[in-house]
């Protein structure tokens, strides 16, 4: 069996291919939809599917927006919509703050975005170079 160079051929494939040749005819669903659970679970759950996906005030995610530009994590437009540079950006901060980085927009994570966004607009701009 040949398999093709594709964004799908990688190891996890390669087994999956191997694994399906060495089933009876009978058994290859089966197994092929075992092996699909396993791999499924050993990847888990999409992050950003899932913080794409909670609910939040269009308001709020404005805020999130204006206080992750601040702090220099968001270079996207100011929208009312969470999408994955949004997210992106919001578990960036997350990480750099040790906090869960998920992406969802909790309490503890408005909080301390809102504590950083305020220190980074009271800092003094930086001069540039040769500049007196």
């Amino acid at each position: 069996m040949k398999l093709r160079q594709s964004s799908l051929a990688g190891p996890a494939t390669a087994l999956l291919v191997l694994l399906l040749a060495a089933c009876s005819e009978e058994s290859v669903e089966e197994r092929a939809r075992e092996a699909a659970e396993r791999m499924k679970d050993a990847l888990g759950p999409d992050l950003e599917a899932v913080a794409i996906a909670q609910k939040i005030d269009p308001e709020v995610v404005k805020e999130v927006q204006q206080n992750l530009t601040a702090i220099h994590e968001y270079q996207g437009e100011i929208t009312d919509k969470l999408d994955g540079v949004t997210v992106n950006a919001i578990q960036a901060f997350q990480r750099s703050a040790g906090l869960n980085d998920d992406g969802i927009v909790n309490p503890r994570t408005r909080e301390r975005l809102k504590e950083a966004a305020a220190k980074a607009r009271q800092a003094p701009a930086p001069q540039p170079a040769g500049a007196t």
